[in-house]
């Protein structure tokens, strides 16, 4: 006996709603009841490319059979919101995504859109996702319907979607909105977003990436061919915004005293970030990208009382910054242009990460025990003394214990023996990984020199990814420091001897299983299954003197 069907509807709903979409609507074939419980579920989501043979619009681009299956498209999500909407049932969730048809086959059908969103704007729609191709010649223009959904908590709208500056005559009744995303889409009117956003009094989470506006040059010309990215943003009186992201918008103003996380890209490289930080008295997470980093802004960093997270990316900093938070936990620097010396000053700071083409001097000050310290080094054929000198400009030398190395771009480096050789024992760190080395095995020696003469890690990994070709440098790396090619070294005819002669590898861990005295490092690598995520598998030797 089927007990499962005989279940409330409010419950077989639920069960629904935590299916794949796909298998979710493939309950309505398995009886009759459920398919009464499918077709009175209130989450409609419709993806075009679950309709149309992805291999085949290369073939039929805008062909009848193309146009078929749009039709069938169209009329499956009718179907499924006119029967939720004559019977008075609810319509909590539609999400479309067009991205496969364009706008331009869709444009004669763009009433049907509009009948959709009447219909579960009348049927109390709580959240709307529209996903459309972009295509600025061909834009789907939102209906002004949409400003009845007094229900709404979540309206998401992205690509190829028109604000109409009618929307300025009517008054939104989003009062209940909580999230509020534009994606790519483009405005009829600078005034519209604003005047979008000042009538969700309750939205939490903001996000404007992308966002164009239309200036036409001459009547007649079409939406979308003088479009530029909005330039400026003034938002005011935002007390329930909590996470903002803003992409391509130059001059950002928002009045948000309860905002927790701020996320910033500017429209244009390097841009200058005018936001007054010291504002936010809730922030915890601050992440800029591409922006032109001054000293008065690291400056309000101290006056963010409970900031955790910051993040700067590409972004264009002063040659020496200082970097100070009490509750600061984790810091990100990748790719920031002019360092030469960053001071951070975090007793709480539990994770700092950096990549970069630069070695500035980094010093940390009362650091936490429990500190983690990654660096990414992109290296070229100059480089290198570059990977020994980045480790000695780590400030004080008890953090070196908690640093891990990831070696970008091994393929530069060449032979440079007589440069590194050495019978010193160089800084100790606590993890290296490597992720490509060229498949030259005149290459093997010169490379292991490097690393070993660079720092010595308490550990050292390399990727199984295929395209890595590791696996005949790890036999390499670990019958070198096992003794039995220790022969080759140019020590043994130059001398002294090289520090490293002394290292051995006391065990090898593969997905948390170790493995200890092994004799034929190849034949167990050969053994291992093929990793189902290439990128998550790595090969860890522990070395010991």
């Amino acid at each position: 006996m089927d007990r499962i069907s005989v279940m409330p509807k409010f419950i077989l709903h639920d069960i629904l709603g935590r299916l794949p979409d796909k298998d979710a609507a493939r309950t309505s074939v398995l009886s009759k009841s459920w398919r009464e419980t499918w077709f009175s579920f209130p989450i409609l989501s419709a993806c075009d490319k679950n309709f149309i043979n992805l291999h085949e619009l290369p073939l039929y681009p805008e062909g009848a059979r193309l146009l078929s299956k749009l039709d069938t498209f169209i009329e499956y999500v009718s179907k499924r919101l006119r029967r939720l909407h004559n019977q008075g049932l609810a319509v909590k969730k539609l999400k479309l995504n067009t991205q496969y048809i364009s706008n331009k086959m869709l444009v004669s059908r763009f009433h049907h859109v509009d009948e959709w969103i009447q219909m579960a704007s009348e049927s109390g729609i709580e959240v709307l996702e529209l996903n459309l191709a972009l295509s600025l010649d061909k834009l789907y223009n939102l209906p002004l319907c949409l400003t009845e959904a007094k229900s709404l908590t979540k309206l998401v709208l992205t690509g190829g979607i028109r604000l109409d500056p009618a929307f300025l005559n009517h008054s939104l009744k989003f009062f209940s909105v909580r999230t509020l995303l534009f994606h790519s889409i483009l405005l009829g009117d600078e005034r519209v977003m604003k005047h979008f956003i000042s009538y969700c009094p309750l939205v939490e989470h903001l996000s404007l990436i992308h966002c164009l506006l239309y200036k036409p040059l001459s009547v007649g010309d079409p939406p979308g061919s003088r479009a530029n990215y909005v330039k400026s943003l003034s938002l005011h009186g935002l007390q329930k915004l909590k996470r903002v992201e803003v992409q391509g918008i130059e001059d950002v103003y928002i009045d948000a005293p309860n905002l927790e996380n701020l996320c910033y890209l500017a429209g244009i490289v390097h841009a200058s970030f005018k936001l007054n930080l010291g504002s936010y008295k809730n922030l915890r997470w601050l992440s800029l990208l591409c922006v032109r980093v001054e000293t008065w802004l690291l400056e309000q960093l101290p006056k963010i009382p409970f900031l955790e997270n910051l993040i700067l990316k590409h972004c264009s900093l002063c040659e020496r910054i200082n970097i100070s938070g009490s509750q600061l936990k984790f810091l990100e620097l990748t790719n920031c242009s002019n360092l030469k010396e960053i001071n951070i000053d975090a007793p709480n700071l539990l994770s700092c990460e950096y990549s970069g083409k630069d070695e500035p001097v980094i010093s940390f000050r009362g650091i936490s025990n429990q500190l983690d310290v990654s660096a990414h080094i992109h290296l070229n054929h100059q480089d290198v003394d570059r990977l020994r000198q980045f480790i000695q400009n780590i400030v004080p030398q008890e953090v070196l214990t908690s640093l891990s190395v990831f070696i970008i771009q091994l393929y530069p480096i060449i032979e440079s023996v007589d440069i590194l050789q050495g019978s010193s024992s160089p800084p100790s760190i606590k993890h290296m990984q490597l992720s490509a080395v060229s498949d030259r095995q005149t290459c093997y020696f010169p490379v292991m020199n490097w690393l070993l003469s660079s720092c010595f890690p308490e550990t050292i990994s390399f990727s199984l990814h295929y395209s890595f070709k590791l696996r005949e440098f790890m036999v390499y790396f670990y019958e070198m420091l096992m003794g039995s090619k220790k022969g080759e070294c140019y020590c043994y005819s130059r001398g002294p001897e090289c520090w490293w002669h002394g290292l051995k590898v006391v065990k090898i861990t593969h997905l948390e299983r170790i493995y200890e005295n092994v004799e034929d490092l190849k034949a167990m690598l050969n053994a291992l299954p093929l990793p189902r995520n290439y990128d998550e598998e790595f090969i860890t030797f522990t070395l010991e003197l």
